[in-house]
């Protein structure tokens, strides 16, 4: 199943600034999800210093691939479990 999350990656102009952007991840190939820290210093306008990010480690054959996405471990969890159990229902 699919999913959709926001993930926040660095500005490729050269400042500390953060570019957020709509990502669509397959849940099965999520390995594991962990808190993380802030990804740059500047955040952009809606998101507020207090904002949760994570990381979402995904399988990606021999090479596993790492996103940073704007939520807790906790909600990109529930979203992932919603995602397959519709899929159940479906």
């Amino acid at each position: 199943m699919i999913v959709k999350l926001v993930e926040a990656t660095k500005s490729n102009y050269g400042d500390s600034s953060v570019d957020l952007e709509e990502v669509y991840i397959n849940t099965e190939q999520v390995v594991c999800v962990r808190p993380t820290g802030r990804p740059g210093l500047n955040l952009p306008e809606g998101l507020d210093q207090d904002t949760v990010f994570s990381k979402v480690f995904l399988d990606h054959g021999q090479n596993g691939l790492s996103i940073t996405v704007v939520g807790p471990p906790a909600l990109i969890e529930s979203k992932i479990n919603t995602a397959k159990r519709q899929l159940l229902k479906g």
